[in-house]
């Protein structure tokens, strides 16, 4: 082949000999894809515990299957109380109401499983006590159940099997797409600051999707449809995550693989 043919290609030479013999390389295996190091941890998000239309059966029962399923782990993406008057006509739809009841409440029915250990942020029902008399639900429960630990408010990252996983409960309504509120998050991040995983509660709903190398989650509820939500068109799904995940032994501890398997209650 002529210069002149090869200049009109845009290729030169050597790139024509290398495309005239093919690709003779074998093919290899990536180690770094290729690993036993594996863990597993579980992920609620609403319990709403006090609420009329808390699911408390649903909850325990998924801590039963945690253990089972020898889940040392499960993170709480917030509200984990209903609060009391968050809402106009919240009085009629919460069955234990105020600060100490809810507290002492949630310290005596959240599930106390051997081996379990719950690691949560608090969210915007829980934290209505804060801004109205400057006292932390979340601070008191903790020193009430020593198996709880508590990471803030609204957001806090979570290190997890040696990743970092990062709790987020929102503020605002819920979206038309399910994936919305999640995709616009994640699409907002700095790069450098990134989680692994982001696990985001306040919108009942359960969804799981992946972009910019991280593993996006919509945490669900343990509440059933409260008059409220049924006002404003929103349909919770009730359930709980069990997430498998698989490690790369390399200094950044990438995540090579993920399971997630949401367990429904209907």
């Amino acid at each position: 082949m002529s210069d002149n043919m090869l200049k009109d290609l845009g290729i030169t030479r050597e790139q024509l000999r290398r495309i005239a013999q093919g690709r003779r390389r074998k093919p290899k295996i990536l180690p770094i894809a290729i690993t036993d190091k594996v863990f597993t941890f579980g992920v609620v998000s609403d319990t709403h515990l006090g609420s009329n239309e808390e699911r408390l059966d649903e909850l325990h029962t998924f801590y039963d299957i945690c253990r089972r399923e020898k889940i040392a782990h499960v993170l709480h993406a917030g509200d984990l109380v209903a609060g009391t008057n968050v809402y106009r006509g919240q009085e009629n739809e919460i069955h234990v109401y105020g600060f100490a009841r809810q507290l002492n409440y949630a310290a005596k029915h959240y599930p106390l499983v051997p081996g379990i250990t719950t690691h949560f942020i608090t969210g915007n029902h829980d934290l209505v006590y804060w801004v109205r008399a400057g006292v932390d639900i979340g601070e008191a429960l903790a020193f009430k159940r020593p198996d709880m630990i508590y990471y803030g408010q609204d957001c806090a990252d979570v290190p997890v099997g040696g990743i970092k996983v990062r709790l987020l409960h929102p503020g605002g309504g819920s979206a038309y797409a399910d994936s919305y509120h999640l995709q616009r998050n994640i699409a907002s991040l700095e790069g450098g600051t990134k989680p692994q995983v982001l696990i985001m509660g306040h919108y009942h709903r359960s969804l799981y999707l992946f972009n910019r190398n991280i593993h996006g989650l919509l945490a669900g509820t343990f509440e059933g449809q409260t008059t409220f939500q049924l006002r404003k068109n929103i349909s919770p799904t009730v359930g709980g995550w069990t997430i498998k995940m698989r490690i790369a032994k390399d200094s950044h501890n990438s995540v090579v693989a993920v399971t997630p398997t949401f367990i429904p209650f209907f």
